[in-house]
């Protein structure tokens, strides 16, 4: 039998509020796409942003390969190893992107933030990212307003990847995109994952959009995970009500 490698990250009986999140667990493990998914308010997001060492939990642990417990690293550690081996794309690119500085500032910045000082080396860094992810390169210069939502949101993407991450953590990246955006960019995330071999894990409420990308997928009702499975054999097979919704909710 082929054994796995050791998760990159477990989150271990996780809850946060008394209805938000109870009881979660989940691990992440090298090169996996890993997607939650569910409904409005079952706890997705909620259960992302702990993962991402942005909102501690209010019990359960989160832990690092060699059982270094997440939240309880000092905070300049904290802050650090997110910079790292981190990287965060939020649904809403205004959330993370500087919208008064250019395209390429935006990429470098967590070069910079993670000790580079050559600005030759960041801006090349830059030019390959925005590339990547098939963007024009007389654009670098632009600020984030006149681009398109989904042009955006691959902005969003290559400054999250630009400082080679293990982890890339993603929150309805596809949302308030039409179809053919929605293809686009999962089309360029899944190539950029087989490429970099970074893990993702993935918040989505459209089971559509997993099947395109995970490898696994988590189904959450109500602050909680219901169910776990290859996207495959969770649509042809869903077991727990909460997922036969989802399933249901793609015809």
């Amino acid at each position: 039998m082929l054994e796995l490698p050791p998760p990159l990250l477990t989150l271990d009986g996780v809850s946060h509020g008394p209805r938000t999140l109870h009881d979660a667990s989940l691990s992440l493990y090298p090169g996996e796409v890993l997607c939650l998914v569910g409904k409005s308010g079952a706890g997705k997001s909620t259960l992302l942003r702990i993962a991402a060492g942005l909102l501690p939990p209010g019990k359960g642990r989160a832990l690092l390969p060699g059982g270094v417990s997440l939240y309880e690293l000092p905070e300049q550690v904290l802050v650090s190893l997110r910079r790292r081996r981190f990287g965060f794309v939020a649904q809403d690119a205004g959330d993370t992107l500087d919208m008064a500085a250019s395209a390429a500032a935006n990429i470098a910045q967590p070069l910079f933030d993670n000790g580079e000082r050559h600005f030759g080396r960041a801006l090349a860094a830059a030019r390959r990212w925005f590339a990547a992810l098939d963007l024009d390169a007389a654009r670098l210069g632009d600020r984030p307003g006149v681009f398109s939502g989904g042009m955006r949101q691959r902005l969003q993407i290559a400054r999250a990847l630009v400082h080679g991450p293990e982890i890339l953590f993603l929150d309805e990246p596809t949302n308030g995109l039409d179809t053919a955006a929605q293809a686009r960019l999962l089309t360029l995330l899944s190539d950029l994952q087989r490429c970099t071999g970074v893990a993702m894990l993935l918040v989505t409420h459209d089971l559509r959009i997993a099947r395109l990308i995970a490898h696994r997928v988590l189904v959450l009702e109500a602050g909680g995970v219901v169910e776990e499975a290859p996207p495959d054999r969770l649509i042809a097979d869903p077991r727990h009500p909460a997922a036969r919704d989802l399933v249901a909710a793609m015809i």
